[in-house]
């Protein structure tokens, strides 16, 4: 193939493309390579806005699952640790003054 030939000023419409294999991707290719610049533009734009708003919406679900999850973690933590403080602290103090009280019997 000469190694001046330039494929962009080739006019693809004028060509046959039933007897080649291209897959379906190949032929969008095509379709979108033989469109204007500024239609070009306008389709990548709108395609990557389109895309960007898409991983947007992701990402926003996946923090608010991640928030949520930590909330519910400290949550969880607080409800367990806190009572569960209070019953151990409450049960320490119970054995405490059955100690104290059995040494004070003892010693009498």
């Amino acid at each position: 193939m000469d190694s001046n030939f330039d494929l962009s000023k080739l006019d693809l419409s004028n060509i046959d493309l039933s007897k080649l294999d291209l897959s379906f991707i190949d032929r969008i290719v095509l379709w979108y390579g033989s469109l204007p610049d500024s239609v070009r533009t306008l389709i990548t734009v709108a395609v990557g806005a389109a895309v960007a708003y898409a991983v947007f919406r992701i990402v926003v679900r996946i923090i608010k699952g991640m928030l949520g999850a930590a909330i519910a973690a400290v949550l969880a933590f607080l409800l367990t640790t806190v009572p569960g403080n209070m019953l151990l602290s409450q049960a320490f103090d119970r054995v405490e003054q059955q100690i104290s009280t059995s040494l004070s019997s003892q010693n009498q």
